[in-house]
This record gives structure tokens, C-alpha cells and sequence, in this order.
């Protein structure tokens, strides 16, 4: 017996203390995070009265669940989500199209100016969006453009310098092996990337389109500046006429910003494995 009691006092483990102190703050950092979101949705259970009640109740009594109808309702909110989601699933679609073509070039052929073409794609991204805005205004406003939704996707439809860099980065992992192989049964440059690279980046693709949907589908200056009238509204711009001049419905528009999170919410969960592993496999080579 006092043998297996030595046993066990040698096999257990020494308390690693700085472990503990870093999941502590690590605890403490998720809380302060997930407030907001907490106070959020508790905001939307209030009525009007109560929003800036003292002492602030974060558990509303009673819960006022006729704010989401009420949020659905006035605004149009289903229409609006409709035209979000047209708005983010073609511009997603289009970018990792593009991209994933553009870092396959950059990755797996070999050109003359490769390196240059590569810098001055990626110099883009130090251009602020503001500088072109008036630019871009112009160029939309000449194609007819405005109040339409070709603002909003075309330009994606090009790709941006953040996902080709990544995909590239990806791809430069992939031994050339599979690509010479594909050329040995016969394929070209673009079978090779749809039906071989493309299959392979799968991680990468999915954590950057969701990167993507996201950015589209919370994009408020965009559609600010192209989009009037009210049956072409995204969320963003629904969310905002919550607001008046004078006055704020803050329960409904708490409740409106929940509603809006639910498609966001549910694209994660679908796709949280994938997004980690394919930003981090990303970024190591290169």
C-alpha cells in the first residue's frame, strides 16, 4: 500500500502556476469581450422606460420579447437581409474566385516581373479607401450606376491584394509535384488550379470567405453612399434609422442588431474549424 501511495505522489504533476495566471487573464479578457454582446442582448429585452435605469438590471424583469416583432416590422428587416446577403454571397464568390486564381499565379507559374507585379499588388493595400472614394463616385456615377448594387460587388469582383497575399501564402506549401503531375496527364494552367490547388486551400478558402462575407455584410459606408432608396437598403443602413435626430430607440435597435448578428452567428459555427487553422496556414510560408 505505502508503495502505491509513492506511486501516485511521484506521477502527480507540479502545479504550473504560470499556466493558471495565464488562463486567469485569458478568463477575464473573454468576460470584458463578451459584455458588450451580453449587454446587448439584454438591452433588447427592455422596454424603452428602463434602458437607463439605475441601478442597470443586466437581467431584465420583465423581458420584453415583443421588441424583435416590433424591430422585424418597422424597418423592413427581412427585406434588408435579403439584399445583404445578395450583396455579400456574390461579392464573396467573386473575390475568392479571383483571388485564389491571381495567387495561383503568383504561386505556381513563373513569369518575368513576378516579384514586382507581387509588390505592387500588395502596395494596395496602404492605399486608404477614403483617398478613392470620390474617384470611384465619379467612375459609378458615369456607368449609371447609383442606387444599384454594382457599386457594392463589382470592384470585389477583382479580388483584393489581404486574400491574394494569404492564398498565396497557402499555396507556396503545396509541393510543385502536383502540379507537374497535372501537366503530365495533359492539364493546363487553369485545370490545375480548379480541379488540384483549389481542392487543397480548402481551409484557407473558407476562413477567408467568411473573413470576406463578414466585411461585406457589416459594411455601412458603401452602401451609405450609393444606395437611396429604401427598398434597396442593407442592414447596416436599417440599423441606422433607428436613430433620429433627437431620439434613439435603443431597444429596438438593440434588438434589430441581434437579429442582424444571427446569419453571422450561424456562418461561424458552420466554419469555426476551418477558419483558425486556415488563417495560421496561411501566413507561415513565404
Amino acid at each position: 500500500m505505502s508503495d502505491r501511495k509513492a506511486a501516485i505522489v511521484y506521477n502527480k504533476k507540479p502545479v504550473n502556476w504560470k499556466h493558471v495566471v495565464l488562463h486567469i487573464v485569458l478568463l477575464c479578457v473573454c468576460v470584458i469581450s463578451m459584455f458588450p454582446f451580453v449587454w446587448m442582448i439584454s438591452s433588447s429585452l427592455k422596454d424603452s422606460a428602463l434602458i437607463f435605469s439605475y441601478p442597470p438590471e443586466l437581467i431584465p424583469h420583465p423581458a420584453t420579447w415583443s421588441n424583435y416583432p416590433v424591430a422585424w416590422e418597422e424597418t423592413g428587416m427581412g427585406r434588408a437581409m435579403i439584399n445583404s446577403l445578395i450583396i455579400a454571397v456574390t461579392a464573396t464568390v467573386g473575390n475568392m474566385f479571383v483571388s485564389s486564381m491571381v495567387a495561383y499565379g503568383f504561386a505556381k507559374t513563373n513569369f518575368k516581373g513576378k516579384s514586382a507585379c507581387f509588390m505592387i499588388v500588395l502596395s494596395t493595400m496602404m492605399i486608404p479607401s477614403q483617398v478613392t472614394l470620390i474617384p470611384l463616385f465619379i467612375i459609378f456615377r458615369q456607368f449609371g450606376w447609383i442606387n444599384t448594387y454594382y457599386p457594392l460587388i463589382v470592384p470585389s469582383l477583382f479580388g483584393t491584394a489581404a486574400n491574394v497575399f494569404m492564398m498565396r501564402q497557402y499555396m507556396l506549401k503545396i509541393p510543385d509535384d502536383f502540379r507537374d503531375s497535372g501537366f503530365i496527364d495533359g492539364c493546363g494552367h487553369f485545370r490545375i488550379w480548379l480541379q488540384i490547388i483549389l481542392p487543397m486551400c480548402v481551409p484557407t478558402l473558407v476562413s477567408l470567405g467568411v473573413l470576406t462575407f463578414m466585411g461585406h455584410w457589416n459594411n455601412y459606408m458603401g452602401p451609405m453612399i450609393y444606395i437611396s432608396s429604401r427598398e434597396k437598403m442593407t442592414v447596416p443602413l436599417v440599423l441606422r434609422t433607428f436613430q433620429g435626430n433627437y431620439s434613439t430607440q435603443w431597444n429596438l435597435l438593440m434588438a434589430a442588431a441581434c437579429i442582424a448578428l444571427l446569419p453571422i452567428i450561424a456562418l461561424y459555427i458552420a466554419c469555426q474549424r476551418f477558419i483558425i487553422s486556415g488563417i495560421m496556414l496561411g501566413g507561415i510560408k513565404g
